[in-house]
């Protein structure tokens, strides 16, 4: 059986599922709504994280926000935020993306939030942490991968700090309430 799904970002849903099988059929001239770097900077991820970092957001049609660090020598801690407008809940996506059942799943109360997920993978190397953001109709992942030595609560705890300031932001703008800009995935 065949479903029409909306689109999460392609990358976070790969990250969180370990691959599959989803087509995106994105529109080519839908306009970039949002950009995830609006509602975090520098100074949230240095104090979520204890990393100093820098911003790159990409472009006005194109948003790409990302935080790596400032002195690339020192760490490979990274942080990347990303969103889709889709009217499918998070809980719908969530049974659809068949994610493992050996997979660290929890459920986080964020403020103002519809719901929310993490993903939580580690290994002795490195540490990866996806984290998904229901407001309304946006949806927003943000994803970390963080290398030894690392800590789980703390990365846990900064994901979800930087997952309530998404949620605020969209609040506050209203984002998520109407969207104009929609992409669809056909899954088998």
């Amino acid at each position: 059986m065949r479903k029409t799904l909306a689109l999460l970002p392609l990358a976070a849903l790969l990250a969180a599922c370990g691959g599959g099988s989803a087509k995106p059929a994105f529109s080519s001239d839908a306009p970039a709504l949002w950009n995830p770097c609006d509602a975090i900077d520098p100074a949230l991820v240095h104090r979520s994280f204890g990393v100093q970092t820098k911003e790159s957001d990409g472009t006005p049609s194109q948003p790409d926000c990302r935080f790596t660090p400032v002195d690339q020598k020192s760490d490979s801690f990274a942080l990347t935020a990303t969103y889709q407008l889709t009217p499918i809940d998070l809980e719908t996506y969530w049974k659809a993306m068949h994610i493992s059942t050996k997979a660290n799943v929890q459920r986080p109360k964020i403020a103002l939030a519809d719901d929310a997920r993490l993903v939580v993978h580690y290994t002795t190397k490195l540490l990866t942490i996806t984290g998904f953001v229901q407001n309304g109709d946006l949806f927003q992942v943000v994803n970390i991968v963080d290398p030894a030595p690392y800590d789980v609560p703390a990365d846990t705890a900064g994901v979800e700090a930087v997952l309530t300031s998404l949620s605020k932001h969209a609040d506050e703008t209203g984002a998520g309430v109407s969207p104009s800009a929609t992409a669809t995935v056909t899954a088998s």
